[in-house]
């Protein structure tokens, strides 16, 4: 099925499930955090490691980095030469980056280890590498959002969440290969570090590949329907969606205003706390942005579970591999085990992931054909097909149609809403099979993003972290997801999956 069918099969689908309620209205904008519910029933970091044994990492983790860099045992120089090494290495098979800023990299780094020599450190990151998805603006740097179509795009300014990495310390490696415009989940021209026969997910697949394979400890990517979580799932490293509007989308090429979400990637999940802790709050460039609730995020890492309620919905497993399952279910045991309560739910229901979706790509895509209509215009021959046809499906949906999906948007904001006011947070696999080998990948499109999409759509946090691993030895990511600006909580509990030891932290090579 292509991807023009499929746009057309969401449209179908709205047509005969529209509202009911002649009174309900989309929200003009996102829901506000309250501060008791954000950090309801977590307790205080206990002293120790995050992980299971507390055995070292075999991949750079920020943490691990910031903390040799800042104890003198490792300088910002080392760590980027480690960094553009790995590149070097792995990134002709793999292709992870569009663009690799080494000559730039170095100078920084040799800036950063002169400040550390007078007595300053920059911030938390200081001389941690990372990579950018090349949606988001690197002053001096192309964006190509790797497509065709900007061929001659330099932006002369960071992007707000480059530029509160880079005032923390950290320094750009490279700018990481996406699917065209993000317009997609399997980032086809990239390969899954595990094995590079099949897809690593999209479409911040580059970020994953950098982060899973030690090119960086941490990396930048955006997710409107599930960029972050499926590489995540699929390349075996953390990918964390906050809370709408938790971290400003200033400087970065847009595909749905009201869907875009910029989040990390990195090895573990207090990795990336420690991110989101230097991206969070409020930039009055960006309408859409929100103060945080509830940090420093890092804080909430290896915090004590016990008690939390864990909602199960027996939907969020229908269709999954049995690997997938079987992996998944293991780690919710290892929860429960913890001290966590596993509840099972009725909602989402099959019905509610099969609106998310349809909406979903009726929203964003809509939203997307409008900031692509000069594009269009004047350059409509250098898109893919692909991608052209999901914008020339978007450009003729009617604004009734559009609206519509809107109006079901809130309603099933509002009843996930009531749903995680009975339970603390949900657990189901982050993607229902392991990842499709490349010539494969076109069945699974719906598949990979299906468990993802209600999440982005209604804006809630949401956390990828890998527990285990399908016969074939790939990944498997289980998915939590939380109430607005209870991110913490999503910290705790992921922390908590990853010192059941079940994916032991080891780098691809």
């Amino acid at each position: 099925m292509s991807t023009r069918d499929l746009f057309r099969g969401a449209v179908q689908w709205l047509a005969e499930h529209l509202p009911a309620d002649p009174e309900l209205r989309p929200a003009l904008g996102f829901v506000s955090g309250d501060p008791a519910e954000a950090a309801r029933t977590l307790g205080d970091r206990p002293a120790g490691p995050g992980r299971a044994g507390g055995e070292p990492a075999k991949v750079p983790t920020v943490a691990a980095t910031a903390r040799a860099i800042r104890e003198g045992r490792l300088t910002a120089a080392a760590a980027v030469e480690g960094a553009l090494g790995r590149v070097a290495a792995l990134d002709p098979t793999l292709r992870a980056f569009t663009t690799v800023c080494g000559d730039a990299a170095r100078r920084e780094a040799g800036r950063l280890d002169a400040e550390q020599r007078g007595g300053r450190l920059r911030g938390p990151l200081h001389g941690v590498p990372v990579s950018v998805k090349d949606v988001i603006h690197v002053a001096g740097v192309p964006t190509t959002a790797s497509s065709r179509v900007l061929d001659d795009l330099v932006p002369g300014e960071d992007a707000c969440a480059v530029a509160r990495l880079r005032a923390a310390g950290a320094v750009v490696i490279g700018k990481t290969e996406t699917h065209e415009f993000a317009l997609g989940v399997t980032t086809p021209q990239s390969r899954n570090p595990w094995d590079a026969a099949r897809i690593p997910g999209g479409s911040t697949g580059g970020s994953a590949i950098a982060v899973a394979t030690g090119m960086t400890p941490g990396a930048l990517g955006t997710d409107t329907r599930a960029s972050i979580r499926c590489p995540a799932a699929l390349s075996g490293v953390v990918g964390f969606k906050p809370t709408f509007g938790l971290v400003p989308t200033h400087g970065v090429v847009t595909l749905s205003w009201s869907m875009d979400h910029v989040a990390p990637m990195a090895p573990t999940v207090e990795d990336a706390a420690l991110l989101l802790d230097v991206l969070a709050g409020r930039d009055p460039r960006d309408p859409g942005s929100v103060d945080p609730v509830g940090g420093p995020y890092a804080g909430h890492a290896g915090a004590p579970v016990a008690g939390l309620r864990i909602g199960v919905p027996a939907a969020g497993f229908a269709g999954a591999q049995p690997n997938v399952a079987e992996a998944v279910r293991r780690a919710l045991d290892g929860l429960a085990a913890a001290g966590s309560v596993l509840v099972p739910v009725g909602e989402p229901a099959p019905e509610d992931f099969e609106m998310a979706n349809a909406a979903g790509m009726i929203v964003s895509r809509a939203e997307a054909a409008t900031y692509h209509h000069r594009w269009l215009a004047e350059r409509r021959d250098r898109y893919t097909e692909e991608t052209r046809a999901q914008l020339e499906e978007a450009a003729q949906v009617p604004a009734a149609v559009y609206l519509a999906a809107q109006r079901l948007r809130e309603a099933f904001r509002r009843r996930m809403r009531a749903l995680l006011r009975e339970v603390d947070a949900l657990a189901l696999p982050t993607a229902l099979v392991e990842a499709p080998r490349v010539e494969d990948a076109e069945r699974f499109l719906l598949v990979l993003s299906r468990n993802c999409i209600p999440w982005s759509f209604i804006g809630f946090p949401a956390v990828s972290v890998p527990c285990g691993r399908t016969a074939a030895g790939l990944p498997v990511g289980l998915q939590l997801v939380a109430p607005p600006f209870a991110d913490g909580r999503l910290v705790a509990l992921g922390s908590a999956v990853e010192a059941l030891g079940l994916y032991p932290l080891e780098a691809c090579s």
